[in-house]
């Protein structure tokens, strides 16, 4: 039962450690460009791995905590984002049916169209 529960939390420390070394690239080398994609497509599956064999070949009495050190890292980003940067994680962002109300009106090169176009179809 210990090695089910081992491979569980194995499982979500390389996506802990996916979510570092994506925002550590993304910091380096930003994100766009062509050596933040080969960044991306090398470095990221090299961390991966590399950490997960670091955490395997602890010692038992250690293991989890080795393992749990991206967990901590995650922890630290949001509480950098909530606090020092400010961010808003319950934003009230407006519902589709209001954005639909606030549509834009129609620009007045649109309205000059449309007025030549009916007075086109009255001559007819």
């Amino acid at each position: 039962m210990e090695f089910f529960i081992f491979l569980i939390y194995m499982s979500v420390v390389s996506f802990a450690m996916a979510f570092v070394a994506y925002a550590i690239i993304l910091w380096l080398f930003g994100a766009n460009g062509k050596l933040s994609r080969y960044a991306q497509i090398f470095f990221i599956p090299i961390a991966i791995i590399g950490w997960d064999l670091l955490t395997i070949t602890r010692p038992i009495e250690y293991r989890y905590y080795v393992g749990g050190v991206p967990m901590a890292v995650i922890a630290i980003m949001l509480l950098y984002y909530r606090f020092v940067k400010g961010g808003n994680w319950s934003k009230n962002d407006p519902t589709p049916m209001e954005l639909a109300g606030k549509a834009k009106k129609p620009s007045a090169k649109a309205m000059k169209y449309a007025a030549r176009k009916n007075k086109k179809k009255g001559k007819i």
